[in-house]
């Protein structure tokens, strides 16, 4: 063999060839082992919508057959201007009109909302302040990564812009974001917990209408969501302290074992619900009286409306500072930051506020999600389908990376046998959060989880989400759009949770989950939802076919809005660096790796 054949440029090109082969040898397979098992996908799929049903369901839902929609969505940026980091969020709204008739659905020419419609903001940091502002504690000190914070702030922008503009017009009944509500809640109740028992949330100590902001009511804030109607939350596990502060708002004093009782718990949680309200108590001071009977102190009941209230305060001061540093907040006698920590609860906030305004005022909430590695559809819910005797016999999938890919994939393979549109069973956001057990004494309906993590599962009947595909050529029909997944709260009326019984074996009680699925019976709100998307999908444009035209018209407003004012607030930043009396010379001290990637680039020139 000669030298050139052993030379390094050789033998990388000779493995990416081979790693390459291999990859398109098992994607071939995966292909092959779709074409077997289609008719056991099609079995997971639902095919078309009743127009003529979702008028009736919009009547019902919405009390009018005509409503306004609002879609939003937002970009940042970064920019380093010397010892600068300059960070700029948007986030714009369009709206239109929809009219649910007997024969179709007529969704009115999207526009752009009026300027209260919009969120926006250009923000100078030094790097000084960086790690103070969006740093992470890691094991081996803060890590400062300059993406999250102009993350955060557009989460903040979008949600903030969609509670707020379904609060200024009643009319505006459909919300459409291109987020997942689900997704979103179940990240940051976890990643903020530890942020807020340690007192760090600018939200506390702010004076409200209702009464200063405790560290209690942010815990509050952060794990109870209530909604009678809906059984929520449910007297279980992490929940059931929680369950049993909503049982205490009326002013009662109850013993932990009234407090079961009352909450049909299984008595077995009497122990241990006692432990966690004293552990509560020791945290946060909650109770006016402990042991044997709890009682709330007063006000507690009040908690939302001073966690609200603060976080819009914070938000409206971030997006419209009146002078000052949008990231600075007074608070008592002192001036402190807005972290990205701070800006992560607030996005947990405002997403709750819009959950509660959706079960208050009959608003539709609808997260579009493009892309996603989720697979509990696969790995979660099919087995459980199995297990509880709802599927004759367990399909054997092949092993893709995620639920999307499979269904797009299938989409493809079995395109004559898929027509659009068409979209999975809604299933609840919970299973994402179980591993199948086997259990072979339970009978029809009936299986047995864990949580996926240390046995904790996401509270149930708050957010369902589907998997759906809207469009395919007529002439060729394996040409077609993506599939797509939307989430959306939980309704009583519309959404049932009778169709399977999941059994958990949680400290000493074998605790009943029923989580809302849409599997033998569908919804008629999935059917509307459906008929709307449908239409919204059909405009001929490759980027928006298929997906959400109102949607991709508001992405493309705020990426041509930080185009045309990029420049501008650059420009700003740098004037008032010039007229500043402050030595030029510190602002010029950059990172070791950007100065020598200075000279290098010049070097090279």
């Amino acid at each position: 063999m000669s030298d050139a054949d052993t030379s390094p440029e050789s033998r990388t090109i000779a493995e990416v060839q081979a790693s390459t082969r291999f990859l398109l040898s098992s994607f071939k397979a995966k292909m092959g082992a779709l074409k077997e098992c289609g008719p056991d996908i099609r079995n997971l799929l639902r095919f078309g919508v009743d127009v003529h049903s979702a008028a009736a369901t919009a009547k019902r839902f919405f009390g009018t057959d005509s409503v306004e929609y609002i879609a939003i969505d937002g970009t940042n940026s970064v920019d380093q201007q010397l010892d600068l980091i300059v960070f700029y969020v948007g986030a714009f709204a369009y709206s239109g009109s929809v009219t649910f008739g007997p024969s179709r659905v007529e969704v009115g020419a999207p526009k752009a909302a009026d300027l209260g419609m919009a969120a926006s903001a250009a923000i100078p940091l030094s790097e000084e302040d960086a790690a103070q502002v969006f740093g992470q504690k890691r094991e081996f000190g803060v890590e400062v990564d300059p993406e999250r914070l102009p993350n955060a702030l557009m989460h903040v922008a979008e949600y903030y812009l969609a509670y707020t503009g379904a609060e200024a017009n009643p009319s505006r009944r459909i919300i459409l974001l291109d987020r997942t509500l689900a997704g979103d809640v179940a990240h940051l109740v976890w990643s903020t917990r530890d942020f807020i028992r340690e007192g760090r949330c600018v939200l506390e100590g702010i004076d409200t209408p209702y009464g200063r902001v405790t560290s209690f009511d942010l815990e509050l804030a952060r794990m109870l969501l209530q909604n009678g109607d809906l059984a929520i939350p449910a007297p279980r596990s992490q929940l059931l302290k929680f369950a049993a502060i909503s049982s205490l708002f009326g002013g009662d004093s109850l013993t932990s074992e009234e407090l079961v009782a009352h909450l049909g718990a299984d008595p077995k949680w009497s122990e241990r619900l006692n432990d966690d309200l004293e552990e509560l108590d020791r945290r946060f001071s909650a109770f006016e009286q402990t042991g044997p009977s709890f009682r709330l102190k007063p006000g507690a009941r009040d908690y939302w409306d001073r966690v609200l209230h603060a976080t819009l305060a914070v938000s409206r001061h971030v997006f419209s500072p009146e002078g000052g540093h949008p990231l600075r907040i007074k608070k008592a006698a002192s001036e402190r930051w807005v972290t990205a920590d701070d800006l992560d609860f607030m996005v947990l906030v405002l997403v709750r506020a819009l959950t509660r305004k959706a079960w208050s005022d009959g608003v539709l909430p609808i997260g579009l999600i493009k892309d996603t590695n989720a697979f509990e559809l696969v790995n979660s819910v099919v087995p459980l389908l199995a297990s509880a005797h709802l599927l004759t016999s367990p399909p054997n999938f092949p092993n893709f990376n995620s639920d999307k890919m499979l269904l797009q994939t299938n989409s493809v393979v079995n395109a004559a046998g898929t027509p659009t549109p068409w979209h999975t069973p809604e299933i609840d956001a919970a299973f994402r959060t179980m591993a199948p057990q086997p259990d072979p004494a339970l009978g029809a309906g009936e299986a047995r989880v864990n949580g996926a993590f240390e046995n904790v599962i996401y509270p149930e009947r708050v957010y369902l989400k589907t998997y759906f595909q809207l469009w395919s050529s007529e002439s060729n029909p394996s040409v077609r759009s993506h599939v797509f997944t939307y989430d959306r709260p939980a309704y009583p009326g519309f959404d049932h949770w009778d169709e399977i019984t999941l059994f958990n074996r949680d400290g000493p009680a074998d605790v009943r989950i029923h989580p809302v699925l849409h599997f033998v019976r569908g919804s008629d709100l999935t059917n509307m939802v459906m008929a709307m998307l449908a239409e919204m999908g059909k405009e001929v444009i490759p980027e928006a076919l298929g997906h959400n035209y109102p949607l991709f018209l508001a992405d493309k407003k705020a990426k041509s809005v930080l185009e045309e004012t990029r420049q501008a607030y650059l420009g700003a930043v740098a004037i008032e660096m010039a007229k500043s009396d402050l030595d030029q010379q510190v602002l010029f001290s950059r990172r070791f790796r950007d100065y020598r990637s200075q000279i290098e680039g010049k070097r090279r020139g």
